[in-house]
């Protein structure tokens, strides 16, 4: 077997790890020369000018495309690449997608370069989970842009097309065990050779689908975007010359490499790690699956590791290259955020070390097409990366707690429409709910999903003429759990009746959303995972016909007095004439403890129903007089008697810790946790709430809490379902507090029982500063001598 083919074979089994440099056969030649001494002015043109290529690309794609996912949904995205791959700008569209765009092209210059060949006018497709994209449906088409007969740069775009096979239509396979079950998946092919369209490769790609039509316009549109882009790259290097573009390119990337670094250089070296469980493997699965991801600092360097994840199972799982490309979506709005979507200067910052075969790194052949393994991916990364830049008071500003999709709802639709012809599509209703809370206000109320940066979720008209269904509502649920200091954002909830069809259906896939992913930050509580519900032959269309429609949730219950939960991971739940179907998708998580919340807050959200009677005295600990203002001597009471009530009510700590004298607060390794030291250098944790010493530098700060475990449900029980409707591992809500003055320092989701995980450990002494509590928007260092226990 020759070194070429085995390390072509071992890519596509354990996932494709891109090297710095590929392995590229002598007949492919690349422009490599660029300038180094750029005018500002002229760097700040062709910037904006390959951001503006960039983004047109997509523009091109929503004009051809057809496909409510793509001009609706911009569940797509487009990137501009160096030579070998590096990607110096992405699109506004969900991130994910461009962060595999350097694998595909790296592999495809080191497995394609000699035999098919890369030459001028050529265009490649590829839909390989282990090559590097979400799952099959989501479709990369690239192609190099040549100069002077050499490789100058690359333009790729992948987009969702909704139809490309497997045993369950629309391709979201819920009951797949592995990979044959889906459909099926291609390596780099090349589909356009020198310019001329391969109809073989494009025939061979449609026929496979239940809607070869839309799939061939939908593929049509992506040739059409990487012909325009091509084009203009070609426009821009004739104005500018090859290598000033080049130049401002690779600027790009050493820019964005910088930026976080110094961001980076600004954090204690530490390793933050976050655990969490999700369900949903597949039908009939009644387990919490335990994810785990660490990020280790060290001098302007991450080391990323899934290590901890649990083996590969059922159908939710996704290869390498996607768990890469889901750290890098969560790194970008928080370190590179004015890098102009920069991600190959991100990843000059990272070195992954992953293990192979597991939830998040699947390898070949397990099950992948539910793309719910990216979904953990992403989040999970959010939650590491927001809880890291908590140390930073500057920083913090941009941390968020989990967002819209950390527990999505798939609501793939098919069958057959009114027409009498098949289907299959998706509402964006069950993917876009809210922000969560950041580190200094309240979410933002069905403000979209932290893996793209634009998150319009389409009209009702939209949908209505897309789907055979009707809207009886779309409408904001006032509450949504994430309670905290800042609230998480309010989600909504949309109600649909089927139309005009006796064969149509709804899946109700995606996680568990009774086992919750919202989880907060800083103490803030976790946000429901949303909720599903159905209702069969009813008498809906009878109202609508008497000019009555049931436009809340409350009315249509009235109605449909029998229904229920769907069943989870279930693809053919009944959407015909008659049939109703509910979903509220996730809203976002709380920043920070409830009983930090300034009770005018409170207030204002009792008065707008954002929050229960019940929640503003048991959660915030707020009194509110008969006409709604705050009772200040009263909210006071209640203050005490809630911390009291913690510390007493909490397990006693694990660890005492052996400070003894004066320490001096040098920095933070969470918001919520201050590095102490002492007079003869060493380090311990201590809560910055109020000062006191908790642990060693060496023991996890949770060992000297106190912990509180508490049923999800009593969050809210309106909108959190017990997960023992789903799972039969005891999983509950666990609140670590400081057992001096009881403020909540982390809340997480977790099985009862269990001892805390650690999620932050220093790994050298540190001297970065931090400011007073509460004076966020300055860097004077905080150097008050705090007094021991």
């Amino acid at each position: 077997m020759s070194s070429e083919w085995a390390r072509r074979r071992e890519s596509l089994v354990d996932g494709y790890v891109p090297p710095d440099e590929p392995q590229v056969d002598p007949s492919v030649a690349f422009h490599r020369e660029y300038a180094q001494d750029l005018d500002p002015i002229t760097f700040e043109v062709i910037r904006s000018r390959l951001w503006n290529v960039n983004w047109d690309h997509q523009q091109t794609i929503r004009r051809v495309s057809g496909s409510g996912v793509v001009v609706y949904g911009y569940d797509f995205n487009t990137s501009i690449q160096t030579e070998i791959g590096e990607g110096v700008v992405f699109g506004p569209g969900n991130i994910f997608f461009a962060g595999c765009a350097d694998v595909a092209v790296k592999w495809t210059l080191e497995h394609r370069s000699g035999n098919v060949g890369i030459q001028d006018g050529d265009v490649f497709i590829h839909d390989d989970p282990w090559v590097g994209t979400n799952h099959q449906m989501d479709t990369a088409v690239f192609a190099p842009v040549f100069v002077d007969g050499r490789i100058f740069s690359w333009v790729f775009n992948v987009v969702h097309q909704r139809e490309l096979g497997g045993v369950e239509p629309g391709g979201f396979v819920q009951s797949a065990t592995d990979v044959y079950s889906e459909p099926s998946f291609w390596p780099p092919t090349k589909l356009v050779s020198r310019g001329a369209m391969r109809e073989d490769v494009a025939d061979a790609w449609t026929r496979r689908s239940r809607l070869p039509e839309l799939l061939q316009l939908e593929l049509k549109s992506q040739i059409a975007g990487i012909d325009f882009a091509r084009r203009r790259m070609a426009e821009l290097v004739e104005k500018y010359g090859a290598t000033v573009v080049k130049g401002v390119m690779q600027r790009m990337i050493d820019d964005t490499a910088s930026a976080v670094r110094r961001r980076l250089r600004e954090l204690p070296e530490a390793t933050w790690r976050d655990v969490c469980y999700a369900g949903g493997a597949g039908p009939g699965d009644r387990s919490a699956h335990r994810l785990e991801l660490r990020a280790r600092h060290e001098d302007g360097h991450l080391y990323i590791s899934n290590e901890g994840t649990e083996r590969s199972s059922g159908s939710f799982n996704c290869s390498f290259g996607q768990f890469r490309a889901a750290v890098l979506n969560a790194a970008i709005p928080l370190l590179a955020y004015d890098q102009f979507l920069c991600g190959a200067g991100v990843l000059r910052c990272m070195t992954f070390e992953p293990a192979h075969d597991v939830i998040t790194s699947a390898s070949h052949p397990a099950a992948v097409s539910t793309a719910m393994g990216n979904v953990m991916a992403t989040y999970q990364a959010s939650r590491t990366f927001a809880a890291m830049v908590g140390c930073s008071p500057e920083q913090r500003l941009r941390a968020m707690a989990t967002s819209g999709l950390h527990t999505p709802i798939t609501s793939t639709l098919f069958g057959i429409d009114q027409y009498g012809e098949r289907y299959a599509n998706f509402a964006f209703d069950g993917v876009v709910g809210a922000l969560g809370a950041f580190a200094w206000r309240d979410g933002l109320d069905h403000g979209g999903s932290v893996s793209s940066t634009i998150n319009p979720v389409g009209s009702v008209e939209v949908w209505e003429r897309e789907i055979p269904f009707l809207y009886l509502y779309r409408q904001e649920v006032p509450g949504s759990g994430g309670h905290g200091r800042w609230r998480g954002g309010a989600t909504f909830v949309s109600g649909w009746t089927g139309h005009r069809t006796e064969e149509s259906c709804i899946s109700s896939g995606g996680l568990y959303q009774a086992l919750t992913l919202g989880i907060g930050l800083a103490g803030g509580m976790p946000a429901t995972g949303g909720t599903m519900w159905t209702a069969n032959d009813t008498a809906i269309e009878g109202e609508l016909a008497a000019g009555r429609l049931p436009a809340s949730p409350e009315e249509l219950r009235e109605l449909c007095a029998d229904g229920f939960v769907p069943p989870p991971k279930k693809y053919d739940n009944p959407l015909a004439i008659g049939d109703v179907f509910e979903l509220m998708p996730t809203p976002g998580g709380g920043y920070g403890d409830p009983l930090l919340r300034d009770p005018e807050l409170v207030a204002q959200d009792a008065a707008e129903d954002r929050v229960t009677p019940d929640q503003v005295t048991r959660i915030y600990a707020v009194a509110l007089s008969a006409d709604g203002a705050v009772d200040v001597e009263a909210t006071a009471a209640l203050h005490r008697e809630a911390l009291a009530a913690r510390i007493a009510s909490a397990s006693e700590p694990a660890h005492v810790s052996a400070a003894a004298g004066e320490l001096v607060a040098v920095g933070n390794v969470l918001e919520t946790v201050l590095i102490l030291r002492d007079a003869v250098g060493a380090s311990f944790y201590g809560c910055a709430q109020c000062g006191v010493d908790l642990a060693e530098a060496g023991v996890p700060f949770q060992d000297g809490c106190g912990v509180i475990e508490f049923p999800l449900p009593s969050l809210d029980e309106r909108l959190f379902a017990d997960p023992r409707t789903v799972v039969d591992d005891p999983v509950v809500g666990r609140m670590c507090v400081c057992p001096h003055c009881g403020h909540a320092l982390e809340t997480v989701v977790a099985l009862a029982g269990d001892a805390p995980e650690w999620t932050v450990l220093l790994t050298q002494e540190t001297t970065a500063p931090i400011v007073e509590r509460g004076k966020l928007h300055t860097t004077a260092p905080y150097t008050a001598v705090i007094a021991g226990k």
